[in-house]
């Protein structure tokens, strides 16, 4: 039996909501596995919100959809512009993401790769960028690169993980 105008309006705009918490469980996954990984608390601090749905659940690298509260289908909640907004939850992500200038005490056995490892510009007594290290001996390591944040951003990196939402979230159910 075929459906009504109405249940396929209906199951369209489930679809639509189940694209963008697809495309956000993909971009909470890369921006953990770009980011700086020292202790695993800022790889492990990524939530995602939905405005008028709620706030994101708190959550461990690997994110999961079920890890991104459900969205209303109703026309109102899929027209809005802004469907989820994910971030950082640590009280130093500005600070991870290159966004602002802090000082560098890393504390606990290192759980992140080493991107670069040398000398940084400022002391530890200064405030600097935190993936700013430059050649040369030094005792200083990075677990991610400078400006990560802003390349995955601009780069096209959370245009891949939104592409890649959209993929799952038409070829799956939930």
């Amino acid at each position: 039996m075929a459906k009504s105008l109405g249940q396929l309006n209906r199951d369209i705009r489930r679809k639509v909501q189940s694209v963008a918490r697809h495309a956000a469980v993909e971009a909470m996954n890369d921006l953990a596995e770009r980011g700086p990984n020292w202790s695993g608390e800022f790889r492990n601090s990524w939530v995602a919100d939905a405005p008028g749905s709620g706030l994101g659940k708190k959550a461990n690298y690997p994110y999961r959809i079920s890890d991104v509260g459900k969205l209303k289908d109703t026309i109102g909640a899929v027209s809005q512009k802004t469907k989820i907004r994910v971030y950082n939850t640590t009280n130093y992500a500005l600070i991870a993401q290159d966004l602002e200038e802090g000082k560098f005490r890393p504390e606990g056995p290192r759980k992140g790769s080493i991107v670069k490892k040398g000398l940084r510009s400022v002391n530890e007594a200064e405030e600097g960028v935190r993936g700013d290290i430059g050649p040369g001996a030094g005792n200083s390591i990075s677990t991610a690169q400078l400006d990560w944040f802003l390349t995955y951003i601009d780069g096209g990196g959370l245009q891949k993980a939104l592409e890649r939402g959209v993929k799952i979230g038409f070829k799956r159910e939930t």
